[in-house]
């Protein structure tokens, strides 16, 4: 894949604004239990103004795949995302899918008017929580004007999907758990437990060689960060020198949007794109 100005490989900074809903998700104790709660909270009240701040000092966009529960419990802090130029995208509601397509659909229509009632614009790309995605769903992406998934995990570089052996519009951005943040940096002693921590320096060293072996092929990389765990100072150093290297190495770092956007307009659907000069 060639990417623009020459850069050796597509990086997309992505975070996925769980916050409260991770825990209320994750086990109905939660609903009662103000501490886990607090857990997520810590996501915007700390996380993100660090992140926010670090991206703004390297000069860098992002994607905040936001569920709409977390939009509506935190207008402000949304509206602050979207005005510092940085992507809010679709991540369901109260961080769920559904099985079939008028509730999945309504359960978009949902998020997305809330969504739009805070920054202005619709999201156009989707990251599903937990994975949950039906034989349905790449139709309804296509219904709703969607340009882009993040999804799936068998390619190290974007590909177009297809429906009924015919490809459309929609962008796979793939991802994968090595480059999740929560392979590293999660903690918790509530079942499912997760309590294999490592430092900020192991987490980035692995993304630096992982970075090392794919930009030699020209490919991408999609992160899937949580700022309720990667919000705190060390990880957030540490992600800051991922960033530099990444920079010093040749990376093209984008939104999804802006990827989705470039890849499109050059593999069969040009109205597609936009001007990239960064």
């Amino acid at each position: 894949m060639e990417w623009p100005n020459h850069k050796r490989l597509a990086l997309m900074l992505s975070f996925d604004i769980d916050a409260e809903t991770l825990w209320l998700t994750r086990n109905p104790i939660n609903y009662h239990h103000p501490v886990h709660l607090s857990r997520g909270l810590y996501s915007v009240k700390q996380g993100i103004p660090r992140i926010l701040r670090m991206l703004e000092a390297e000069g860098v966009h992002a994607t905040f795949f936001t569920p709409a529960y977390t939009a509506e419990l935190h207008p402000d802090v949304i509206r602050c995302i979207a005005g510092e130029g940085h992507e809010i995208s679709y991540h369901g509601w109260l961080h769920e899918s559904y099985p079939d397509y008028d509730r999945e659909n309504a359960l978009m229509e949902k998020a997305e008017t809330i969504i739009e009632g805070i920054t202005g614009k619709k999201p156009c790309g989707t990251r599903i929580p937990d994975g949950y995605v039906y034989d349905f769903h790449l139709q309804l992406w296509l219904d709703r004007g969607y340009i882009y998934s993040s999804n799936w995990r068998d390619n190290d570089g974007p590909f177009l999907h297809k429906i009924d052996g015919k490809t459309v519009p929609i962008v796979e951005l793939p991802k994968d758990g090595i480059v999740d943040d929560t392979s590293y940096d999660m903690y918790t002693i509530q079942a499912p437990e997760h309590h294999y921590l490592r430092s900020g320096r192991e987490m980035v060293g692995i993304w630096m060689d992982e970075f090392d072996g794919l930009a030699e092929e020209g490919r991408m990389m999609n992160f899937v960060m949580h700022p309720q765990f990667i919000g705190h100072p060390q990880y957030v150093r540490a992600l800051r020198e991922f960033i530099r290297y990444a920079k010093d190495n040749g990376a093209w770092i984008a939104t999804d949007e802006d990827v989705a956007r470039y890849y499109l307009s050059r593999n069969g659907f040009p109205e597609y794109g936009k001007s990239i000069d960064k």
